[in-house]
């Protein structure tokens, strides 16, 4: 059982409350009693892809693995989720509420979920979480707005660049995407050949990494280089 005192530690490191005031906090987890859940190591996931969204849910301590499979099944990357991270609050409303990714416990890590109709009865009515939370959808929104926006005659390896991007867009940090060279190939619309020359211009200014049907990107902020 976590102490109370400990309660308001963990929720004053989340992005969406920071700037609540004890008081508030207290009102807050007084009315809705937010479950604080310690989860240890899992080989299987916590939370699978395409299950139901139906709370808001903070990692608080630990680290997981995210992890996603393309709907073709060509496809899926891997990378690592630290505390603190809100898992998808942008899935939590609108026409498909589901998690667009799988979330692993690599180590010990603690959570606190809170049910979607408390979001909307209790801390939507806290101006700073009405803020916080907006600005969090405005900031996933123009990263993604500009990941669609037109590049005209991109080269081969602004091509994969920007597939790449789009696989994390909401991430920075170290990630890998296991892909096959002709699968690639197709997305981007280029030749096997080409494909296989601009992969190894990447590693060789050290933007990617190449194994076996494994793309591993060091740093996902180095993609915006080209």
């Amino acid at each position: 059982m976590i102490s109370l005192t400990k309660k308001y530690e963990l929720l004053t490191k989340l992005p969406l409350l920071q700037g609540l005031s004890g008081k508030e906090l207290a009102h807050i987890e007084s009315v809705i009693g937010m479950e604080v859940n310690e989860v240890p190591t899992m080989k299987r996931p916590l939370i699978r892809q395409n299950d139901p969204c139906t709370h808001l849910i903070f990692l608080t301590t630990g680290k997981m693995m995210r992890q996603y499979e393309s709907d073709d099944g060509l496809y899926h990357t891997k990378n690592m989720i630290n505390a603190p991270a809100l898992l998808e609050p942008y899935n939590l409303y609108g026409l498909d509420c589901r998690f667009r990714y799988s979330y692993t416990p690599l180590q010990d890590v603690t959570i606190i979920t809170i049910k979607k109709r408390d979001v909307m009865q209790h801390l939507m009515k806290a101006e700073i979480f009405r803020i916080n939370f907006f600005n969090l959808l405005s900031a996933i929104i123009h990263k993604k707005d500009l990941l669609l926006r037109p590049n005209p005659n991109p080269s081969v390896c602004q091509k994969i660049a920007i597939f790449l991007q789009r696989q994390f867009a909401d991430y920075e940090g170290e990630a890998e995407i296991a892909i096959k060279m002709t699968n690639l190939a197709d997305y981007i619309g280029e030749t096997r050949l080409n494909t296989s020359r601009a992969l190894n211009q990447l590693e060789d200014t050290h933007i990617i990494e190449l194994k076996r049907s494994l793309i591993v990107i060091p740093d996902t902020k180095k993609l915006l280089q080209l």
